[in-house]
């Protein structure tokens, strides 16, 4: 008789809604593979389910099985997805502020990197009330490789893209680039960008490492110069619903803080195994690479004019009315200029 009662009162605590699993649903535009989706998967995610002692459970879907690029607020509006990676670039409009975070042509890396954006999330409560504006709350901020320059000519120094037509996506990139002399283009990235390498009609790409060789840009561009200093600023926050984030238990609240808190702990090292990764890689499939030195990263700067170009959107956006601009630009800069 005791031994039924105990095997009863275990399948009322196993039954019991402490124990109850919420799953999660999480939308993310890129399949599944490279270094910030196999972080956030693998690391981010798993972590979030061992701190909650296996009551929250993400089920994640990749390559825009839920929602395309520029689409994910509408999911978590529309009540598709719980999370999303709400890409700051792709919503200029939802996210003016976040803006800023590409115009820092130069910045840290690696685990300073991570330390740095951690600092800036506390020290701006701007950032996340911009997000919670638009009815989600960061969960966590993952990043991805620096920009580098993958040239079809022969690239011995930044001062040889003048005259020359390179793509970059960022409306700050091409600003630096005409700045630098160079004839500003875009394409659709894919098929289209490696077709204008091919017949001649760019020189070259501003773009970040991982992506260059994922449309096999190296067919075409044999020559690349490289930095981790030169940060792409390219954020790409992991954000839950509002209403889903405030439904759940404090303890599985406090569990998502803590996950996080410890991936970023993995961050860092993983970003510069990757990086190293990335550049061996390049050169197995023939790419020249050149890593820039502190004082060529630090003359691109000068060159492009990247702090100029930044006050001149913050001065015209805070003519537009957006809120706390320059009050933000200046906090950025404390971060990312002043203590770098």
């Amino acid at each position: 008789m005791k031994i039924k009662t105990t095997l009863f009162s275990a399948i009322l605590t196993f039954a019991s809604p402490a124990f109850a699993q919420t799953v999660l649903t999480y939308s993310d535009h890129e399949p599944y593979g490279n270094m910030r989706t196999r972080f956030i998967n693998d690391v981010f995610f798993k972590n979030v389910e061992t701190e909650s002692n296996g009551r929250i459970k993400i089920k994640a879907h990749w390559g825009g099985e839920i929602a395309t690029a520029h689409k994910e607020f509408e999911a978590i509006e529309e009540k598709r997805t719980d999370l999303i990676v709400a890409v700051p670039e792709y919503n200029e409009k939802r996210l003016p502020l976040h803006q800023l975070f590409k115009s820092f042509l130069i910045g840290p890396s690696g685990s300073k990197q991570v330390e740095t954006l951690r600092k800036i999330y506390q020290d701006i409560p701007e950032l996340t009330a911009e997000y919670e504006a638009n009815g989600v709350k960061p969960v966590m901020i993952a990043t991805g490789y620096p920009v580098a320059f993958f040239s079809v000519n022969k690239l011995d120094n930044l001062a040889q893209i003048k005259g020359q037509t390179w793509r970059s996506a960022s409306f700050w990139h091409r600003d630096f680039l005409k700045n630098a002399g160079a004839t500003p283009t875009t394409s659709r990235w894919g098929q289209e960008t490696y077709d204008k390498l091919a017949n001649g009609e760019m020189q070259g790409l501003m773009v970040n490492i991982d992506s260059a060789i994922d449309i096999k840009a190296y067919e075409h561009t044999s020559y690349a110069l490289v930095s981790k200093q030169m940060w792409l600023g390219h954020i790409y926050p992991v954000v839950i619903s509002l209403d889903r984030w405030n439904s759940l238990d404090e303890q599985d609240r406090k569990a998502f803080e803590r996950a996080a808190k410890k991936s970023y702990g993995e961050l860092g090292a993983i970003m510069d195994s990757n990086y190293t990764e990335m550049l061996k890689k390049a050169r197995s499939l023939g790419v020249t690479v050149r890593e820039l030195s502190d004082d060529e990263v630090q003359q691109w700067g000068k060159t492009s004019q990247y702090l100029q170009v930044q006050q001149n959107w913050a001065n015209a956006k805070e003519q537009e009315g957006v809120a706390n601009v320059q009050s933000v630009l200046k906090k950025l800069r404390s971060h990312l200029v002043e203590k770098r």
